[in-house]
């Protein structure tokens, strides 16, 4: 009877947190408190604002009947999205979404268990498109007025004073503007007003780097939640935008402790 009486207030009760992500308020809503903990892991996010994006998460046991997919000991987190009617359907290994971009509403079926950091990322990239805005996995150092944005280098060659995770990368007609998210790595306070980046860093080695050098380096940074044809199109745009506002310099990869090791 405990365990009925706890489901069934599960049913009732919705926890209720909002997450404030490069300007979008996401609302998320669930039974049962595991979502909110992702929120109130980023405190600096939490905001009163009004929502723009409500997502309603339910939970259900995973089964045979719910086909959520498996790879190997991990489970598929890339994302699907179909057309459906005015709805865009985005599933992955452990969710189904059903996501209304012109209303702001999101319905969500999850895996019992799993966390929403994934549906999160996802969701985020499809709102960050809608507003001409890149969701880049890179390391962000150097003066805030002037930082430099590093894609795709390994971590020795990343300044310890960096800031890395995933960032949401806006182009401006002069500018590039870098915002924190909630997806960044560490537990460090996010500046007010994020950075303005003047120079893109990419592996390589060699100078000068043209433009399409630099478009094809920085395109696997980039979270591609969408891969239809329109939204690939965009992406494009968007990345050649940010790769013409910057300096694109190539930094070397080349781990100096491998430097001198004999081969043969």
């Amino acid at each position: 009877m405990v365990v009925r009486a706890a489901r069934v207030a599960a049913r009732v009760t919705r926890h209720t947190d909002k997450v404030d992500v490069a300007g979008i308020v996401f609302q998320l809503s669930c039974p049962f408190p595991k979502p909110g903990f992702w929120a109130r892991n980023h405190p600096g996010f939490i905001t009163r604002r009004r929502p723009d994006v409500t997502v309603r998460i339910d939970y259900e046991e995973r089964d045979g009947r719910h086909g959520w997919r498996s790879v190997g000991d991990t489970v598929a987190d890339a994302a699907t999205v179909s057309r459906r009617g005015r709805n865009l359907r985005v599933s992955t290994g452990y969710y189904r979404a059903a996501v209304d971009l012109p209303s702001g509403r999101v319905t969500v079926k999850m895996a019992a268990g799993f966390d929403v950091a994934g549906l999160m990322r996802t969701l985020t990239a499809l709102w960050l498109a809608e507003r001409e805005t890149l969701l880049v996995q890179a390391a962000c150092f150097g003066p805030t007025e002037s930082a430099t944005l590093a894609c795709g280098l390994p971590a020795w060659a990343i300044p310890s004073s960096a800031t890395a995770g995933w960032f949401a990368v806006r182009p401006r007609a002069d500018r590039v503007d870098v915002l924190a998210t909630p997806f960044l790595v560490g537990d460090y306070p996010p500046p007010a007003n994020g950075w303005c980046a003047t120079t893109l860093a990419l592996p390589g080695g060699k100078e000068p780097m043209s433009a399409p050098e630099a478009l094809r380096a920085l395109l696997p940074s980039i979270w591609h939640a969408d891969r239809r044809r329109l939204a690939v199109e965009r992406t494009l745009d968007l990345a050649t935008r940010v790769v013409a506002a910057l300096h694109c310099r190539e930094l070397d990869a080349t781990d100096p402790a491998t430097e001198g090791v004999a081969v043969g």
